[in-house]
């Protein structure tokens, strides 16, 4: 049957446009193309709206949520590249006493750009919290041309729904965290790998899909899994035939030479420099079979909900006829992996998980798109209509319920602690802190120490007379105060008589419900004076038992804030 010629100006233009695009070589024939119909942007656009706002409330919060103790090291950096000049290569925290903090980390990308936009206004939250919300507008896009690649329109547009309103998602998105970023560029760089392939001829192509999967392994390590994905793309398009292809292995080696040297450079500046610290080590590991079984479910019901997660798994078992349609099952694979074999660090750090959003929400698009197909036939496109929404409002309230805890101020008393510090203590004073997240180090702006066994970082002190002379060095080498926020009175029922040894030979300077802090200077006391230990009313004192019952450190009740060392 043959189409009628377009009439009329409009008509004429396509027609001009189609023949010109028909004498361009296949590269320009394709890049005329439009990436996105109106309908399509029209749509994108609105998920997306969506999504921005959703993650925009309360995008002003200190850094005192469930992730807190992440958070405030990397906006520690942003901070020290702001007020120490913008040296990328040498990112800074403040719990290494007097010395300069130089730690080995991955390319500190996110606080870089935070950094430079303080210098326009100033030192805020959410100027943090808003990178990672710009790279969560950046992915959409690029998870739905994934998905619409190797399905269609439909399915990308509630993959893109999805993704966009699990909770894990959300809550990553607006965090002062590198992980968002990561997974929009690992999202990019599959798509625009995958659209390479088909036109190997174009440039522009092979040196955006290789920038952007070099980027997303430097900003965070382990999206190197993205190779999985990658080389079953590369297997789907040329077969065994690969390994004689050299534009391949130039790829290959480009995206990962500068991730390889600035990881070499990251190690060489952890040894080299107090405190002697590799960001992500101690996070591979394999971990209890019933640590993996909570992780499972912790992810599948609260990071994803029951309703992706079914969608999910329904979606696993749908057929495609698209070449690369098994793109995100390779990329499962990779997930599930990682996560076995960082099952230490992935039960500790929900943000591990955060690569399973956009595979689940492709899966789960593709079942909600193939279920809605088949309702059209029996009930008609405007019930199949009201149903999609339905399933999509049903996500949001779930999540929304998911979600909210994670908010919860759980590290205020630490916020609190530092900000006394900020106000008591000189600008140049050295502080001990006893918690392991960095938290009241962040808010006190002042350097200083973590209280811990001495010569052995990381450990508490095996007893009284240790945490005692443990601090006597800190103080030899210039600390001034020490805080204990209402999270780590735990110091005083774990150490019999710390307490009193504390008060006979340094002054309280503050005490409240929120923080206790001393005044590291000899106090001259009368020989009958003897404070009397009666308890305070903000103790909490089941962390000695929580202490006793692990074996070592005590829960300080914050989700995330396990040993900094582990921190990823």
């Amino acid at each position: 049957m043959s189409v009628p010629a377009p009439s009329g100006l409009l008509g004429s233009l396509r027609l001009a446009r189609d023949e010109g695009a028909g004498l361009l070589p296949p590269v320009e024939a394709a890049s005329a193309r439009p990436l996105l119909h109106a309908r399509e942007t029209a749509a994108l656009a609105g998920v997306l709206s969506a999504g921005i706002a959703i993650r925009l409330m309360q995008i002003s919060e200190p850094f005192v949520d469930r992730w807190s103790s992440r958070q405030a090291d990397v906006a520690m950096i942003a901070r020290n590249f702001h007020r120490h000049g913008f040296n990328i290569f040498y990112p800074q925290i403040d719990w290494a006493g007097s010395a300069p903090g130089y730690v080995g980390t991955e390319f500190p990308l996110v606080p870089f750009l935070a950094a430079s936009l303080y210098s326009l206004f100033g030192e805020h939250e959410w100027i943090g919290r808003s990178v990672s919300v710009f790279f969560f507008a950046v992915s959409v896009p690029f998870l739905y041309l994934l998905v619409r690649k190797v399905s269609n329109e439909r399915s990308a547009l509630f993959a893109a729904s999805i993704y966009t309103l699990a909770p894990l998602g959300i809550f990553s998105s607006r965090a002062f965290m590198p992980d968002m970023a990561s997974l929009s560029l690992s999202m990019a760089a599959l798509y625009l790998f995958a659209e390479w392939l088909g036109r190997e001829r174009d440039a522009r192509l092979f040196a955006a899909s290789c920038a952007a999967a070099s980027l997303a392994i430097l900003v965070k390590l382990p999206a190197v899994i993205i190779g999985l994905p990658l080389a079953y793309l590369v297997i789907r398009a040329h077969g065994a035939r690969f390994l004689r292809r050299p534009e391949l292995w130039a790829w290959a080696a480009m995206t990962l030479a500068f991730p390889l040297a600035w990881y070499l450079h990251a190690h060489a500046v952890s040894v080299a420099h107090a405190p002697y610290h590799m960001f992500g080590e101690g996070g591979l590991g394999l971990a209890a079979l019933g640590s993996y079984a909570d992780t499972v479910s912790a992810v599948a019901i609260t990071g994803l909900t029951t309703l992706v997660t079914v969608a999910m798994l329904a979606g696993l078992v749908v057929p495609t006829r698209s070449r690369f349609g098994g793109v995100f099952h390779w990329w499962l694979l990779a997930i599930m992996l990682f996560m076995l074999l960082a099952g230490r660090g992935s039960s500790r750090h929900p943000w591990y998980q955060l690569p399973l959003v956009p595979v689940a929400a492709a899966f789960a698009g593709r079942a909600v798109d193939l279920a809605l197909t088949r309702m059209t036939r029996a009930g008609g496109a405007r019930v199949t209509a009201v149903l999609g929404c339905l399933y999509l409002v049903a996500v949001a309230g779930v999540a929304a319920v998911y979600v909210r805890p994670l908010y919860e101020p759980q590290a205020r008393p630490l916020r609190e602690a530092g900000r006394e510090i900020d106000r008591l203590a000189p600008a140049e004073a050295l502080v001990v802190f006893t918690e392991w997240d960095p938290t009241a180090v962040y808010y006190s702006r002042r350097k200083g120490w973590r209280l811990e066994r001495t010569g052995m970082p990381l450990e508490v002190p095996r007893d009284t007379e240790e945490a005692i002379a443990a601090l006597d060095a800190l103080r030899a080498r210039g600390a001034t105060y020490l805080v204990f926020s209402r999270h780590s009175r735990w110091w005083f029922d774990r150490y019999a008589g710390l307490e009193q040894h504390l008060d006979f030979r340094y002054r309280r300077v503050l005490d409240s419900d929120d923080c206790t802090i001393f005044l590291l200077e000899d106090a001259t006391h009368p020989a009958w004076f003897s404070r009397p230990h009666g308890g305070h009313p903000g103790r909490v004192s089941v962390h000695a038992a929580a202490y006793r019952r692990s074996g070592g450190l005590p829960d300080s009740g914050i989700e995330g804030s396990a040993l900094v060392g582990e921190a990823g």
